[in-house]
């Protein structure tokens, strides 16, 4: 394996990834003292109805741009082709989604608890963020990882140098303005990161039908998956507000945001190896494939090691990073910590399925594991609280690692190892 690149890449992904989450993390112990429990869990809500955004509108063709642009840039240093393709998409939908937020305005405002005049916040913040996120795609299309590493902890930093106005009083302490702060926080980090974009690698403008297919037929199973990964993401929160009350939904949002920060981590290894996958696919060096994926049960090993750390000391960090009002997150986010071995794993094996174009398994294997998880958090929360939303969340990994197995192993395994019959 190409281990010089995999290395130098890693420090500045692993980097930035450390930079976000310690600022993530900090900026979370901000807002737990800032908000109320309530508050919070409007904030969880507002977030909810901001990534359903995303992952209808947007998500769903973002990975395009690193799997065909890294191909073409693997072929002419340029991504143009690419670009203007995935653009078609990215416009259109924006306008329509934007629209369609304007029209049910009252009805999800209502829903999180905050002001209908505030929808304008949920549409700039889903432009902003899926802007950010091109970008963040676009730099790992043409191998800029360093780039890429710290596009996201941008906005981050942003993020809590405003929070650290408010802690100084030259703002007023409410959910509205920590709203307004974050928008803002998206719109410079767009601003900032753009002045080191190198725009020669997607002009001159060209429309390429061939790639505008490659890029449709890539997406478009990833339009019916992409709602179970949100599903996965936010039924919890849902049906804890269903059953529950705010305070509840503040609490567990805590232990998952944990989680997703700890996901966050691990998705340094899906963002390093899957460009590298494509291009050695690309290149017909198929033995480097096979040694990679022969690597992962050691790196599966090395994060469980973790994971045991993680549960011996979980109770500790949190009531030491958000108080003691939070201590009820602890058995959650344990839970949750286990669950993130079967994440770790399925996100090593993720490479491999979308290099090999299997999208579609993997996005139908996406809605299987929604299915799991709001059968689990249905039949779970109401009787035994919080709790059977973790359960529920860990139960639909386990089911998605299995199908992800059975696919590369069993049902593709000739197509992936190139095995003659």
């Amino acid at each position: 394996m190409d281990y010089k690149r995999i290395f130098k890449d890693g420090i500045h992904l692993l980097a930035g990834k450390i930079g976000t989450a310690i600022i993530g993390l900090v900026s979370l112990m901000i807002l737990a003292r800032m908000l109320t429990t309530e508050e919070m869990g409007k904030y969880s809500l507002f977030l909810m109805i901001v990534n359903l955004a995303l992952i209808i509108g947007l998500n769903w063709s973002d990975s395009s741009i690193v799997r065909h642009g890294r191909e073409e840039y693997v072929k002419s240093q340029k991504i143009n082709k690419s670009f203007w393709a995935r653009m078609y998409l990215f416009i259109p939908v924006i306008i329509l989604i934007s629209i369609i937020l304007i029209i049910f305005h009252k009805q999800i405002t209502t829903y999180i608890g905050i002001d209908p005049k505030l929808i304008m916040l949920i549409i700039v913040i889903f432009i902003l963020n899926g802007i950010l996120n091109f970008i963040n795609y676009m730099h790992q299309s043409t191998d800029k990882m360093k780039q890429s590493a710290y596009v996201l902890l941008s906005q981050k930093a942003i993020f809590l140098l405003s929070l650290g106005l408010v802690m100084l009083n030259i703002f007023k302490t409410n959910l509205t303005i920590v709203l307004i702060l974050v928008n803002t926080s998206f719109l410079l980090a767009v601003i900032f990161n753009l002045f080191f974009f190198d725009f020669k690698k997607i002009f001159p403008y060209t429309f390429d039908k061939k790639y505008f297919k490659k890029i449709w037929q890539y997406s478009w199973p990833q339009l019916i998956g992409f709602p179970g990964l949100y599903i996965i993401n936010y039924i919890d929160i849902y049906v804890i507000k269903r059953y529950m009350t705010l305070h509840d939904v503040g609490v567990y949002s805590m232990a998952y945001n944990g989680f997703t920060t700890i996901a966050g981590f691990l998705m340094i290894v899906y963002t390093i190896f899957f460009p590298l996958i494509v291009e050695y696919k690309t290149k017909k060096q198929n033995h480097m494939i096979k040694n990679y994926i022969k690597k992962i049960p050691l790196y599966t090993g090395l994060w469980s090691v973790l994971v045991i750390i993680g549960l011996i000391f979980s109770r500790l960090i949190i009531i030491t990073i958000f108080s003691t009002k939070y201590i009820e997150s602890v058995p959650s986010f344990n839970i949750l910590l286990i669950a993130s071995l079967f994440y770790f794993i399925s996100i090593c094996l993720l490479p491999i399925v979308n290099a090999f174009d299997l999208i579609l398994y993997s996005q139908i294997f996406n809605l299987i594991k929604a299915g799991v998880n709001i059968a689990g958090d249905f039949i779970l929360v109401p009787k035994i609280g919080i709790i059977g939303a973790a359960y529920s969340t860990m139960i639909s990994y386990a089911v998605g690692l299995m199908l992800t197995l059975l696919l590369i192993f069993v049902i593709k395994k000739k197509e992936i190892f190139h095995i003659k019959t």
